[in-house]
């Protein structure tokens, strides 16, 4: 596989367990800012062993400003910030053959599990077509209905073990949500390093198109809601947008995104 995206998240990442590591701008969150640009550099490293010639990192979380691009391995691209066009919040993907998903976190039914949420907390729980989904799923879909298959994932066990149901080909890789000593940090993301380049050079039968037609339910600020589409993207953004957006005039909300970025930049900067 020569040409590999790594989308990050940050509540799966390896030594991240307290909720204000997730808080863009606290010093928590600085700190977590070094420790997922390390899973990331590991995955890379990974993507590389296993011959890619170009890795793409697209930055997930929150406003999209945590990773630290002069960090990571010589030639690796980081995509940061969040969009509205052309695909929301991930914005214009980069042509690759491939995916890997790092830091991900559980869904907001997922009781006990570390930071559970779709979005944002007014979103209590997903389901399509009667299972129920985590945002791997979603954004899974969404990757897939462009030609780029999900083929890892690192996240805590809980998410795996649901992510499976429906990306059963994947290379699962489970995160302890507890503190960890710099060596065993270390070990995992070795571990990581080896098991992205495993998964890319030994990568079988994979899907892409997920859903397909699908029905969704949801519950949403406390209000039930359901449709049908046709395509996983239209049911990504349409959540999204529940989740960001609800009753905003179009015209409002590069406003209001721009406001939400441009918080996390500050906070980078600082570090």
């Amino acid at each position: 596989m020569k040409s590999v995206l790594i989308m990050a998240d940050i509540e799966g990442g390896i030594g991240i367990w307290k909720k204000e590591q997730c808080k863009p701008g606290t010093p928590a969150w600085k700190a977590a800012c070094h420790a997922i640009t390390a899973d990331v550099s590991a995955a890379a490293r990974g993507a590389l062993r296993a011959g890619a010639r170009s890795v793409w990192v697209r930055d997930m979380h929150g406003p999209g400003y945590n990773i630290r691009p002069g960090s990571l391995p010589s030639g690796v691209r980081c995509i940061r910030g969040q969009y509205l066009k052309p695909i929301r919040l991930i914005g214009r993907l980069p042509a690759v053959e491939g995916a890997v998903f790092v830091g991900w976190h559980a869904a907001p039914d997922q009781q006990g599990s570390f930071s559970p949420h779709i979005f944002h907390k007014k979103i209590r729980w997903v389901h399509i077509n009667g299972r129920p989904v985590t945002e791997v799923e979603l954004f899974a879909a969404v990757l897939g209905e462009h030609g780029i298959p999900v083929l890892f994932v690192s996240a805590q066990q809980c998410v795996l073990e649901r992510v499976r149901k429906t990306l059963p080909w994947i290379t699962a890789f489970p995160v302890p949500k507890e503190p960890l000593s710099d060596d065993r940090a270390a070990e995992l993301r070795r571990r990581l390093t080896h098991e992205v380049a495993q998964a890319l050079k030994s990568h079988g039968r994979f899907g892409r198109l997920l859903f397909g037609r699908h029905r969704l339910e949801a519950l949403v600020d406390g209000r039930r809601i359901a449709w049908t589409a046709d395509r996983a993207t239209e049911t990504y953004e349409r959540l999204a947008d529940l989740a960001f957006f609800d009753g905003l005039a179009w015209p409002l909300r590069p406003l209001l995104l721009a406001a939400y970025v441009q918080g996390s930049r500050l906070g980078l900067r600082l570090m």
